[in-house]
């Protein structure tokens, strides 16, 4: 019979690794939790260590008998379990949409010829691909993938032409949701959801109006809506939180595929509740929407909060740090001005050539914008500044833009906004911000500051159309509340 003290040793064959993908495991699945450890402690009135040696044997080892000797060996053992312990329960503490269909044994797509909108980013949350869960799911059959920008993928670039074909692993048709080839396929057309009684969409976005994966989303629920297809979002946290928001709104004129609704740049909702006004606003018909929401996500939470890893959404979004960088720097590479794009630090950069790089550091961070400030960076001969975010206590990110354009035009020689860009350039860079006016303001000199005051109002109405739609708090729901939310309903989870 093994005892506590027989325990294999760290660096005897055994790693810190495979400790934590044991934990990880066993709290993910519910065998143990934080709670047991508080009441082990609590009831047997032992020592941390105890406690924590105690739920290893009784959970990892249940053959083991209880030692009251305890080698050094084991309470350091105990003591980087505790910390493992602690990362696998916050993993756990988010339940995904696709989390919560799975625990519910599919019970809304039963007897239903389905179709997943998805690509990698679409996975729940033990990084199992929706592709995965739904093709393997039972009473209802898979038949069709369809993937946004970027391919269902994940590898295409920006920009650049998918493709239709066939899943490798399960076989299924994929149909491109974006310029093929053949054509621009943005909007789906009828013959790719004929067969389907379901369409699920299951993809992160960014929290940003002008990435794509959101018009893509309305596309769907507009072509589902003409044959009374059933649309089923699996819900996911807004990366950004779904407290902030900033940014211009759109102006009747400049709606495209990169500013499709008239929301702020920064529109603080989930793609569940995106959808519910989407439905609600902008859909000449509505369409037959279920929302299948998270538990456990409140709206102060940014992706650190969540436990959640976070899977590679576009080539040029690998990282949290890239996607909230998105919303920072964006806007720069439309007219173009570097910001890291095919670099190993993608929207996280402010570069140029022979960019005067310590001046810039250092009047940027004279800025003084809350959760932000800049070191020096140089990459392949240019110079600039990288970004630190803070997530929790970032300042006006949209801005950042807009700060940056004075910033250069008042530090780098021969710097103009639009002094190098062509009309295709300048034209995007309207779409993205939606209208026309900020790049006039631009050119006839007008304050930065006042630009970005003048989207206060606009940003203050949205605070108040949007809360019909909101599906979470600032507080967790009761436990018990029911995840699903159909038929359009907006009473909150």
């Amino acid at each position: 019979m093994r005892t506590l003290t027989d325990l294999p040793r760290l660096g005897e064959g055994v790693t810190r690794k495979s400790y934590r993908a044991k934990f990880s495991h066993l709290c993910a699945r519910g065998v143990t939790s934080p709670h047991n450890f508080r009441m082990l402690r609590r009831v047997k009135a032992v020592s941390l260590e105890q406690a924590l040696l105690e739920i290893i044997r009784r959970k990892l080892w249940p053959e083991l008998t209880m030692n009251v000797k305890y080698s050094f060996q084991s309470v350091a053992l105990a003591a980087s379990l505790l910390l493992v312990f602690t990362w696998s329960a916050q993993a756990a503490a988010i339940s995904l949409g696709i989390d919560e269909l799975e625990k519910s044994n599919f019970a809304i797509l039963q007897g239903k010829r389905v179709g997943l909108v998805t690509n990698p980013s679409g996975a729940d949350s033990h990084g199992r691909s929706a592709i995965d869960v739904l093709y393997n799911g039972s009473g209802f059959h898979l038949v069709k993938l369809f993937g946004p920008e970027h391919g269902i993928d994940g590898k295409t670039p920006a920009g650049q032409n998918c493709h239709n074909g066939r899943d490798p692993h399960t076989h299924l048709p994929v149909y491109a949701l974006y310029n093929t080839d053949e054509g621009e396929f943005r909007h789906p057309t009828r013959a790719m959801f004929s067969g389907l009684d379901a369409v699920v969409y299951d993809v992160q976005d960014l929290g940003n109006r002008s990435y794509t994966f959101i018009s893509t989303l309305g596309y769907v629920m507009d072509e589902a809506a003409k044959d009374n297809i059933q649309v089923i979002v699996l819900d996911r946290p807004n990366p950004l939180g779904g407290v902030r928001i900033e940014g211009p709104r759109l102006n009747d004129g400049v709606s495209s595929f990169v500013g499709l609704y008239d929301i702020p740049v920064v529109y603080g909702l989930t793609p569940g509740e995106l959808a519910l006004w989407i439905n609600a606003k902008y859909l000449p018909k509505p369409c037959r929407l279920t929302i299948i929401a998270m538990r456990g996500w409140t709206r102060p939470m940014v992706w650190e909060d969540t436990g959640l890893k976070w899977i590679p959404t576009s080539p040029n979004v690998p990282t949290i740090g890239a996607a909230r960088g998105y919303t920072a720097t964006g806007v720069l590479g439309e007219i173009g001005i570097e910001s890291g794009c095919g670099g190993p630090n993608p929207f996280q950069i402010i570069m140029g050539r022979d960019w005067p790089e310590s001046t810039l550091v250092s009047r940027f961070n004279a800025l003084h914008i809350p959760g932000v400030r800049a070191s020096p960076y140089e990459e392949d001969g240019e110079d600039g500044i990288y970004l630190h975010i803070d997530p929790r206590n970032a300042g006006n990110l949209t801005a950042i833009n807009f700060q940056a354009i004075d910033l250069l035009e008042n530090e780098v020689d021969d710097f103009s906004v639009f002094g190098h860009t062509d009309s295709d350039q300048r034209d995007m860079f309207d779409k993205v911000n939606g209208n026309t006016r900020i790049r006039h303001q631009l050119s006839a000199g007008r304050s930065v500051s006042d630009i970005i005051h003048s989207w206060d109002s606009g940003v203050a109405q949205w605070a108040v159309e949007r809360q019909p739609y909101l599906l979470y708090g600032m507080t967790l729901p009761h436990p018990k509340t029911p995840s699903i939310i159909a038929d359009n309903t907006v009473t909150a989870p």
